[in-house]
């Protein structure tokens, strides 16, 4: 079933009130437009996870276009991997469990932007879930996020999500965290990231499209205003000569 057919199947349902299901996360939006943009999103993005290997996203399990509020699947027992990234000991997960843990986030992104041919948009690691033994992520979220100003935000360059990511692993902390952003696991967190994502076609990876679009959110967007991203701008945690996979 395609995502057109998806949402209106669910705004169908919601002629009447609608009653919100148990053990269900809901959503609300002050404007029609994003509430049928995150709809319309979060269909695709269910669409695509159904087929693929390595994500999992939320299914919608009601929507209400006059109370502007969709009802998600709740995920009991996942959590968002800056609970693992901001915890000093990595929340107690192993090297390898961490590589492979960051390697399945690649993985997944690059699954998502084959198949729903969309970028997320707010690739931020609050809206990637993680659950330990998982063989799979979730990526939720799918709300255009306040500094995109145009609609058509998420047919953006894959290479956006991919910069978003890693920004936000080597050096999105809060001031009194900062310290965590100098781990040297982060940058091999990032490269298996970087593994996972083009694990098919190392050859294809792009420094210079990755260094184009990291400066463009540093420029653009909030992540430039950031305490950590001013103190740390000419540092060596935003280079990329030691992220391209296969080294």
């Amino acid at each position: 079933m395609s995502p057109d057919h998806l949402q209106a199947k669910n705004l169908n349902a919601t002629a009447s009130p609608s009653h919100v299901a148990p053990s269900c996360f809901s959503k609300g939006f002050t404007e029609e437009w994003l509430f049928r943009a995150t709809l319309r999103n979060s269909l695709r993005a269910w669409a695509a996870a159904r087929q693929s290997s390595w994500l999992r996203v939320p299914e919608v399990l009601n929507a209400d276009e006059r109370e502007l509020r969709i009802d998600y699947e709740f995920l009991e027992g996942w959590n968002p991997l800056h609970t693992v990234l901001r915890n000093r000991a990595f929340a107690g997960l192993s090297e390898p469990e961490l590589a492979g843990m960051f390697w399945t986030c690649g993985a997944a992104l690059e699954e998502f932007h084959r198949r729903t041919h969309r970028i997320h948009g707010d690739f931020d690691f609050d809206n990637v879930l993680v659950k330990r033994g998982a063989d799979k992520v979730a990526f939720v979220d799918f709300t255009p996020p306040e500094y995109n100003a145009f609609r058509r935000y998420n047919q953006e360059n894959p290479y956006r999500d991919i910069a978003t990511f890693v920004l936000f692993v080597r050096a999105k902390y809060p001031p009194q965290l900062l310290y965590l952003a100098f781990r040297p696991q982060l940058r091999e967190l990032a490269r298996s990231f970087m593994e996972g994502y083009f694990r098919d076609a190392p050859s294809e990876y792009d420094r210079r499209m990755l260094e184009r679009h990291m400066n463009e959110l540093l420029r653009d967007t909030y992540l430039g205003k950031t305490f950590s991203a001013r103190y740390m701008r000419r540092s060596r945690l935003y280079r990329t000569d030691d992220l391209a996979p296969g080294h």
